[in-house]
């Protein structure tokens, strides 16, 4: 199936956040570990949380499912696979959550996943876990997956984080703290201070795990996991197409729900950065039409999941745009900024590729292209809102039904809000 986006005159209307996934993901996970129903309201749908579901099925949990409501039921905190091997299908998130909870089972375990998840570099994960005393390697020489967990005994006490680890994998980590008897103490470095740490905390609170926080100073109780009923926040970024759709076309944008949004000021601190102005009233923000974007130089170290959609928009901007310290960006589902350099050249942008980044000229006259979404639902995403701004038609191939991983209305709502964009088999 190929994406297909043509040049829009404005992308304008009102657009939602959807659900967190990750928070979607990380309570699913703690819910397989507590002894009996959990229930999580308005969860986000798509392929990578049902996936992780079924998977948890397949470690001893049951599920029973609604568009509205999922109710889990945990075993306890020795998960009792069918088998030795688990499916993370295509998501890292999930691989990594999946690897932790393997650690709990009396028994040798494989966890593997999609080509793209199998070549994705886990040596920041496989340190991490290590620490806590799971007995974790990869079956491969280049420490990707398939992972192989044996039975393992989870230790406490003092735990230093190595400073260049991938702070996504430290939730799958914090799963494992509350059961050493001695509890755990971390020193946790500034970029592990972010709000998918804080939703993590939040959701083992909720679970009855005590919590201490000071500083850089973070201590996890010894405790067990209790029965959970939550609502997962919204995600302010993930509107991010939307946004960046509606600044290339000229549009205006307003977005409800404010109070039930997770990230709202790491959202919006961004946009700042970027010099995009937002008018905020009565719970509801408003991106204004016809907005002047100016070249920076910016660091994505905390944010390098958006590099492609940082991309998109720097084609737009006048002067030259240095898009810097997102090396994590190339161990994504695709390494993101070969691809969307290669893709964006193809569409007639002046832009540069870097070790840890791109560096941009603007504005660039993009037209249309047939260009390689690499199974990426970022690049997919980000290229299909490139060719609202792009003259004529631009046909993203390579599977774009990869959208449904993270979003799940992504041409609908743009449909909505005015987009030329649609899927053509």
């Amino acid at each position: 199936m190929d994406l297909i986006s043509e040049t829009t005159e404005k992308v304008s209307g009102k657009v939602t956040p959807s659900p967190s996934k990750f928070y979607t993901q990380f309570a699913s996970a703690i819910s397989l570990l507590t002894d009996g129903k959990n229930i999580i309201n308005s969860p986000l749908l798509v392929d990578d949380t049902r996936e992780l579901v079924k998977a948890l099925e397949d470690m001893g949990g049951t599920s029973k499912r609604s568009k509205k409501k999922w109710s889990i039921w945990g075993i306890g905190k020795k998960p009792k696979p069918s088998g030795q091997e688990v499916d993370s299908k295509k998501s890292l998130m999930s691989m990594s959550l999946l690897t932790s909870l393997s650690a709990l089972a009396s028994r040798i375990m494989v966890v593997t996943g999609k080509k793209k998840v199998r070549s994705r570099n886990a040596l920041s994960l496989i340190n991490g876990l290590k620490k806590l005393g799971v007995d974790v390697h990869s079956t491969k020489s280049d420490e990707t997956p398939p992972l192989i967990i044996f039975d393992s005994e989870i230790c406490g006490g003092e735990i230093s984080l190595d400073n260049d680890m991938n702070p996504k994998y430290l939730p799958p980590i914090l799963l494992l703290t509350p059961y050493p008897e001695e509890g755990v103490e971390f020193e946790l470095a500034p970029q592990f201070d972010n709000y998918i740490t804080e939703m993590a905390l939040q959701l083992m609170e909720k679970s009855g795990i005590g919590i201490e926080k000071e500083e850089n100073q973070l201590m996890i109780n010894h405790g067990e996991y209790e029965t959970i009923e939550i609502t997962p926040p919204l995600d302010m970024f993930s509107i991010l197409p939307f946004v960046i759709g509606s600044v290339i076309t000229g549009g205006e944008l307003k977005i409800p729900k404010l109070e039930e949004v997770v990230n709202r000021e790491e959202f919006l601190s961004l946009m700042d950065r970027i010099g995009l102005r937002f008018e905020n009233l009565d719970g509801e923000i408003t991106l204004p039409e016809n907005q002047e974007l100016e070249a920076r130089k910016y660091s994505l170290r905390n944010f390098p999941e958006i590099l492609p959609f940082f991309a998109v928009l720097a084609c737009f901007a006048d002067g030259k745009t240095h898009i810097r310290d997102a090396e994590r960006a190339r161990n994504m589902k695709s390494d993101q900024i070969s691809t969307i350099c290669e893709a964006l050249e193809k569409m007639g942008a002046d832009i540069e590729e870097k070790e840890d980044g791109l560096i941009i000229k603007g504005p660039a006259e993009l037209e249309g292209a047939k260009v390689n979404g690499r199974k990426d639902d970022s690049i997919v995403a980000a290229l299909g809102t490139a060719g609202l701004g792009a003259e004529g038609k631009t046909i993203i191939k390579n599977r774009a039904e990869t959208l449904r991983e993270s979003y799940p209305h992504f041409v609908s709502t743009f449909k909505d809000l005015g987009a030329e964009i649609g899927y053509s088999r």
